[in-house]
Parts: C-alpha cells; structure tokens; sequence
C-alpha cells in the first residue's frame, strides 16, 4: 500500500472577461487566476492488484452532498490519468477532506482533479510531463489546466493558455459564500443575451484594464490592482443573488482593498491588506451565519 497526501488549492480570479465565443458555442476568456492558501486535502491510497482481481478506483469525501461515484471529477480524473499513462493495475482510494464551498467559483471540483493527476503521476514515476498532465485536464474541464499549475497565471483560451504574471502582492483575503446557487451554464446565457452572444458588436473586452492590473501586479500595487479589478460575470449574477451583493458590499464597507465576485459566483472575496482587518471583516459576516475564510494568494 501507497499512500500520498496533497493540498489542493482554490482559486480566485483577479480578472476575468469573455473575449468571444467559438462556433462551437464555447467562450473564449481572458484574465487573471490567483491560487489561494484555503484548499482541500486530497489523499491517494495505492493498493497492488491481486491475481484475477479488476483493479477498483473508490473515493470518500467528507462533504456530504458531493458525489462519490463516477460524476465526481476526482475519480474522473483518475480515470483519465491511467487511460493516458496506462498504468492502472492498481486499486485507488481517493478521500476529499473538503474546505474549499462547493459550486462556488472557486475551482473547487477543479483542483481535487488536478491533485488526482499530479499524485498519481508522482506515485507511478513521472510518466506525464506537466503539458501532458494540463492536457488531461483540459479534457476534465476548463480551470484544471490551471489547477494543475498554480500560482498567479494570465489565462486565455477557454482558460487551457497559462502565462504567468506577477501574484498578488502580500495580503490578506476573506472569501465567503452564502450558498446561493449559481449555474455557470445560465450565467453565460444571461451573458449571452446581454452583450449580443459576444460577436464584436454589443461588447468590447475591457483589455486595457487587464493591461494595467498586470503592470499593478509587476508593481505590486494593491490598491492599484484593485482599481483595474473586473469580473463580467458580476453584471449577470449579482442582480439576481442578494447574498453574494451582500457580501461584496459588506467587506468593502469593513475596509477591502477591493472586494469582487470569483468566477461565476457565488463566493466572493475581499483584498485587506493586514491580517486584522480581514479577521474583523469575516467576523461581520460569521455573526449573520454566512460561511467565511481568511486565507492568502500563493505561489506554484
């Protein structure tokens, strides 16, 4: 038996703007992903295959809703990775200790993912390359790519381009979710029927202000980078969602650098720029019963 433990951490996204849509009806991004201190704990346990025994991939998560069958990305992933590097004569046991909220906008699914792939290449020698490994999960879902990297990445594409970019410089955040749910399919029809299902005529991507977080970001200019913060999916989600508008108002009234929704929603998150205030800010939110968490931005 093998066993192997790895921190999967969320993501938040700095910036974040659709760019177009593909004839494939897939949206093409751009922005910035920031990894983030709170993650999941992702274990790995290897057991040998006995003779005339089928290899059984399983999982366990210490959420209770989420599922643990074959829907669950983690064992997707593991699905995937042995498919590509064909060494699956062995029977895996993953187990999500989960922190990271569900459906949330913050890559939660997506980084338990990353974590199955970059394990279980460690445990059986290294047979992917980091390409390879962002491949795979380009073709588990669209933020594993950066999951798998980390760290502070502009993305493009459909969010498989990585380069990477200053991180954000030494602070503190609060995220908090309300649990209102958000579907990312809807949000980017409602998005869609806003901006003219992006074909150049009813919206322009906002460049110029990606352009200059990431010269804020070089500078480590936090008020700055915030300033020049955008997430176009605020415009079709918080209208609807008092929860998350209730969030982003409440940390920018107890002192955020800048506060804004991550991904798709609902989470959002609150720059502070010391540890105290951010403390007294998830306070706020904890004392009306709304999920919080002081973390940090880190590195790959």
């Amino acid at each position: 038996m093998t066993t192997l433990t790895l921190s999967a951490p969320a993501k938040i996204n700095l910036f974040l703007d659709i760019t177009g849509r593909r004839s494939d009806g897939y949206h093409t991004i751009s922005g910035v992903m920031q990894s983030v201190s709170l993650g999941d704990t992702v274990t790995l346990t290897l057991t040998p295959v006995t003779e005339g025994e089928t290899p059984r991939h399983t999982l366990t998560c210490t959420h209770p809703d989420l599922p643990t069958d074959g829907k669950n990305l983690a064992l997707r992933a593991a699905k995937a990775f042995f498919e590509t590097a064909g060494t699956g004569d062995t029977h895996l046991h993953i187990h999500i200790e989960k922190h990271i909220p569900a459906a949330a906008g913050m890559a939660g699914g997506s980084t338990d993912a990353a974590a199955v792939l970059k394990g279980l290449n460690e445990l059986m020698g290294h047979p992917l390359t980091h390409g390879e490994l962002c491949r795979v999960g380009l073709s588990l879902g669209a933020d594993v790519p950066f999951c798998v990297t980390g760290g502070a990445q502009i993305t493009e594409g459909v969010g498989e381009i990585l380069t990477p970019c200053a991180p954000l410089p030494p602070c503190h955040l609060v995220v908090a979710c309300a649990g209102e749910g958000v579907s990312t399919p809807a949000a980017y029809k409602k998005l869609d029927e806003m901006y003219g299902h992006f074909d150049g005529t009813a919206y322009l991507p906002k460049m110029d202000a990606l352009s200059a977080q990431l010269e804020a970001l070089k500078k480590g200019d936090l008020c700055e980078a915030g300033k020049n913060a955008y997430n176009i999916f605020e415009s079709a989600v918080l209208p609807t969602h008092s929860k998350a508008g209730y969030i982003k108002n409440s940390l920018a009234s107890s002192g955020a650098v800048f506060a804004m929704m991550s991904g798709s929603g609902p989470s959002v998150f609150g720059v502070f720029e010391n540890e105290k205030d951010a403390q007294a800010a998830a306070e706020v939110l904890l004392s009306r019963d709304i999920p919080a968490w002081v973390c940090k931005p880190i590195g790959r």
